[in-house]
């Protein structure tokens, strides 16, 4: 019955409603501390190890005149594209346990590897918020970031998805048959709708509890996580 459930928690914001009643049972106020030498994400400054036990379709960039933030954010954008490595990037809360909980679902539907993760609180999830006409420290919802254009120049423009568009767009391309249906299918209801249910729930989030690291269970997940750039 949990795996039964899990698509539907996904797809429904990375967030999702029934998670309200559930929640609690698939993703517990106090998870388990991770075993020594277990990968870990933290939610600002990306990829390390720990080694102790324990309305909202694609949305156009907008240019601003005075950046908020104290590093070159434009750079950083370009970096992340800058590679061979083009693949979309979600921007998830890196301190919401249910958030987390969506990523980890992610992570293990998803064999080929076809999102990037970084958090929104980290450098790299500050600067393609700003890219997608977001204020730096807006955290109320899931993005996903699409690669639009490169010029000649390397300058990056960028699409990005919020709430139940950015969901659905993301379970479509997940292995499970059940979150594949569910992208499908879901986007005929009104945006609307859907988004009033995954803003109840995003207001709620942090019910089932605070955490500042997203585990990766193998090595095979190195390349899905972004670090911030070093300084």
């Amino acid at each position: 019955m949990h795996n039964l459930f899990k698509p539907l928690l996904f797809v429904l914001a990375a967030r999702p409603s029934i998670a309200l009643a559930f929640g609690r049972t698939l993703y517990p106020r106090n998870p388990k501390q991770v075993t020594k030498g277990t990968k870990l994400y933290s939610a600002t400054t990306g990829p390390s190890v720990e080694n102790s036990r324990g309305g909202s379709g694609a949305q156009p960039v907008r240019e601003t005149s005075a950046s908020p933030v104290d590093f070159d954010w434009k750079a950083v954008v370009d970096s992340v594209f800058a590679t061979q490595d083009k693949r979309p990037i979600v921007l998830f809360d890196g301190v919401c346990n249910l958030c987390n909980g969506g990523v980890n679902f992610a992570l293990d539907h998803d064999e080929q590897g076809k999102f990037r993760f970084v958090s929104l609180q980290s450098k790299v999830g500050q600067s393609l918020l700003l890219a997608s006409g977001k204020a730096y420290n807006d955290i109320s919802s899931i993005v996903l970031v699409e690669l639009d254009s490169i010029s000649a120049s390397g300058k990056v423009k960028t699409k990005a998805y919020y709430k139940s568009d950015a969901v659905l767009r993301i379970a479509k391309e997940m292995d499970m048959p059940a979150a594949k249906v569910l992208g499908t299918l879901a986007p005929a209801v009104p945006p609307v709708i859907r988004n009033v249910v995954y803003d109840f729930v995003a207001q709620n989030r942090y019910r089932f509890g605070h955490a500042d690291q997203c585990r990766l269970w193998d090595d095979n997940f190195d390349n899905r996580f972004i670090p911030d750039p070093e300084e």
